[in-house]
């Protein structure tokens, strides 16, 4: 996060924010250093993975999220740190709006972060949506946050993008495709 500037959150709603703990651990797996990247936050909810990469030097980040509270919530986030110009906030049901993000002037992401309601079942048909909508780059990585259990299992294989490391933090499993 932007050095200084705490986010706003909000209670209840289903929004539920990434911890600072596991927020932490994922950006130090994927590095400090973002220069350049094009993000992409699904189920973006506060927006604080998004706004961590723009901190850490991705060059935009598109937040996409159903709720009209969260984007408002994410809207708030980015003018609270000043990057409203580095960013697209958009309103699409996940994970069919994925076939119209080109619309928004994006072509492909470097970092993609999915953060799904929990036992929901949308982990495996959103990556399988960013690979048949050809969102990813070349190198992109790909975080997903699930919950354990068999609801939220994460896919070893969705197309070329294959599992690369799984973490638990308590409840909450990280996994990162590449």
């Amino acid at each position: 996060m932007k050095k200084g500037h705490r986010l706003a959150r909000m209670k209840g709603y289903g929004i539920r924010p990434t911890s600072d703990m596991v927020r932490s651990s994922i950006f130090n797996i994927l590095g400090q250093v973002m220069n350049g990247c094009i993000t992409l936050d699904l189920f973006a909810g506060t927006g604080s993975l998004g706004i961590e990469s723009i901190s850490r030097g991705s060059e935009k980040a598109v937040f996409i999220d159903r709720s009209v509270r969260a984007l408002e919530l994410i809207k708030k986030n980015l003018s609270i740190c000043g990057y409203e110009e580095l960013a697209i906030v958009a309103r699409e049901e996940l994970p069919d709006g994925l076939a119209r993000i080109h619309d928004l002037g994006c072509d492909i992401f470097d970092l993609v972060f999915i953060d799904p309601p929990y036992r929901k079942g949308y982990i495996r048909p959103t990556l399988i949506r960013l690979v048949d909508e050809e969102l990813l780059s070349r190198e992109s990585r790909v975080v997903v946050e699930s919950s354990s259990g068999i609801d939220d299992e994460l896919p070893a294989k969705v197309g070329d993008l294959v599992l690369n490391l799984e973490r638990a933090y308590g409840s909450t499993v990280i996994g990162i495709y590449l």
